[in-house]
C-alpha cells in the first residue's frame, strides 16, 4: 500500500501560547521511552510503501541526536522509502544546537520546515516561542551548510496587537532568506490554550475581520511578485517545491500516523491512536495496538472531506477525481450550490474544476460548507 507516512513527535522545551497541539514538555526518560514504542509501532505497521515521511510534533529536534538517528534508521528498516522520497522534519530555530543536519540528510531527510512564525522580537515573545529572529536566520544558514536544498519557513499573522508595517517587515525577512516554501496561518484561538484563557479574560484580542484580511491579501501579493506560488489557502511554493506530503492529504490520498494521538486514513477506513503519551507506550510494551478508534466512513462524509479538501487547493476541486473516488459527477450533483457560490463570486468553474476565487478564499469555511 502507497501512503503518506506521519510520525508524531510530541516533546517540546514548553508550550507555545497559542498551541492546542499534543505536545509536552522534554523529559529524558519518558522521551527514550517513546522512542522505543515509536520503534514497536513501525513493526506493526509494516508494507506501507511510503509516498511521503513527515515527522512532526510537538518538536522533534528537541530530542537528542541518537533518538533521531534511531528513529530513521527505524524507518529505513520497516518501509523502506525510495531514493529522493520526500522527508521532511519539523524544527524550532531555537533547538538546533545538537543536531547534525548533514547525518540526518544521509539518513534520508531532505526537507526542514521552521516554525519561525514571526521576526518581531515582541511578537515571538507574545507568542511564547523560545528563540528571537536572529537565530531564524542562523538556523538557516546552519540548513544550507549541511546540505538541506528545501527549506520551509511558517509565518503567522493577525496577533493580537499587530499592524500592517510588523506584518510587512516578517514577510520581507523572510523572502530576504529564500526559503523554497512560506506558509501563512492566520491565528485561530483554541480552547485550552493560554491565549484562550488570556482572551476570555479580556487581556488580548484578534485584530477585526478586514484587518486579518487586507493581511493575508498583502502577503499573497508580496509572495507572489517574490516567486512563491499559492497553491494551497495557506501555503506557497518556489517552483517544483510544494510540500507533497501536504498535497497527498488536500488530495484525500491515504495516509498513516504513528505515534501518539496520530490519525491514519486508508480508503474509507479511519484511525487514531490514544492520545496519552504514558498510554500510547504502555500499550506498545504490553504488545498492544496504540490505535484506540477505528471507523468505515460513510459516503456522505468521505464526499465532504473531499470537498473541503479540494477546494483548499488553488487548483481546486477536480470534477475528474470527485468522479473516479464516488462514481458520480460533480456538477450532476453540486450543480445548483456551486452555480449560486459563481453567481455570488465566490467560486469559478470551468470543465475541469472548481476553484475558490480570491473574495471566496477569504471566506472559505462559509463558502465550503454551502456544499454541505
Amino acid at each position: 500500500m502507497k501512503a503518506g507516512l506521519y510520525f508524531h513527535i510530541p516533546f517540546c522545551i514548553r508550550k507555545c501560547r497559542y498551541c492546542s497541539f499534543n505536545s509536552i514538555p522534554y523529559d529524558k526518560e519518558p522521551a527514550g521511552k517513546y522512542v522505543s514504542a515509536l520503534l514497536k509501532e513501525m513493526n506493526l505497521r509494516g508494507g506501507i510503501e511510503p509516498s511521503s515521511v513527515y515527522f512532526g510534533g510537538g518538536t522533534p529536534t528537541v530530542l537528542p541526536m541518537e533518538s533521531l538517528r534511531i528513529i530513521l534508521e527505524g524507518v529505513r528498516e520497516h518501509f523502506n522509502p525510495a531514493p529522493g522520497t520526500e522527508m521532511t522534519i519539523e524544527a524550532n530555530p531555537g533547538t538546533l544546537g545538537g543536531v547534525d543536519f548533514a547525518a540526518l540528510g544521509g539518513l534520508g531527510v531532505n526537507r526542514v520546515s521552521l516554525g519561525a512564525q514571526s521576526f518581531n522580537p515582541e511578537e515571538l515573545a507574545a507568542l511564547g516561542r523560545i528563540h528571537g529572529p536572529g537565530e531564524i536566520i542562523r538556523a538557516v544558514d546552519t540548513l544550507r551548510e549541511a546540505g538541506i536544498a528545501n527549506i520551509g519557513l511558517d509565518l503567522i499573522y493577525s496577533l493580537p496587537g499587530q499592524d500592517m508595517c510588523q506584518w510587512e517587515k516578517s514577510l520581507d525577512e523572510a523572502t530576504k532568506l529564500s526559503p523554497e516554501h512560506i506558509s501563512l496561518y492566520g491565528l485561530s484561538i483554541e480552547e485550552g490554550t493560554e491565549f484562550h484563557a488570556m482572551e476570555k479574560a479580556g487581556r488580548i484580542a484578534l485584530p477585526p475581520e478586514d484587518a486579518q484580511a487586507e493581511m493575508y491579501l498583502y502577503a499573497v501579493n508580496r509572495l507572489e511578485e517574490a516567486g512563491y506560488g499559492r497553491y494551497e489557502i495557506s501555503n506557497f511554493a518556489r517552483p517544483g517545491y510544494e510540500c507533497l506530503h501536504n498535497l497527498n492529504y488536500w488530495s484525500a490520498g491515504d495516509f498513516t500516523g504513528l505515534g501518539v494521538g496520530a490519525h491514519s486514513r486508508a480508503g474509507a477506513r479511519a484511525a487514531r491512536n490514544v492520545s496519552g503519551v504514558e498510554e500510547y507506550i504502555g500499550r506498545l510494551e504490553n504488545g498492544e495496538d496504540p490505535r484506540e478508534a477505528e471507523e468505515i466512513l460513510t459516503e456522505a462524509e468521505r464526499e465532504r472531506e473531499f470537498i473541503m479538501l479540494g477546494l483548499r487547493k488553488r487548483r481546486g476541486l477536480s470534477f475528474e477525481d470527485f468522479r473516479a473516488a464516488f462514481g458520480t459527477d460533480f456538477m450532476s450533483k453540486y450543480g445548483l450550490t456551486a452555480a449560486g457560490m459563481a453567481y455570488a463570486g465566490y467560486i469559478s468553474t470551468d470543465s475541469a474544476f472548481a476553484c475558490l476565487t480570491m473574495k471566496g478564499v477569504l471566506a472559505s469555511n462559509r463558502v465550503i460548507m454551502e456544499f454541505f
